[in-house]
């Protein structure tokens, strides 16, 4: 299949192979490089769960109640007002 192309075609063909095969090492070195940040923030989350077990409770209780009070107030159909919400 090459021997039918121009050599001008040829040299296209090998800089874009070239290319891509570039970009491909540069992808692979960015999604490690974000993997090992990743990896490193989760056991630095884990250690300070494990060092402070209460307040990591404490945090998942007033986000879950949060989001809690903001679905009610979302999907309320007769009173769209948060006090309206409370009244129920």
């Amino acid at each position: 299949m090459n021997e039918n192309l121009s050599p001008q075609a040829q040299e296209l063909r090998s800089r874009v192979s070239d290319t891509i095969q570039s970009t491909k090492s540069s992808f692979d070195k960015a999604n490690a490089a974000a993997l090992n940040v990743l990896k490193n923030a989760a056991s630095s989350a884990d250690d300070y769960v494990r060092e402070n077990p209460w307040m990591a409770i404490g945090v998942i209780a007033g986000v879950s109640a949060a989001l809690g009070f903001l679905a009610g107030y979302l999907v309320a159909p007769q009173q769209r007002s948060f006090m309206g919400m409370l009244r129920r």
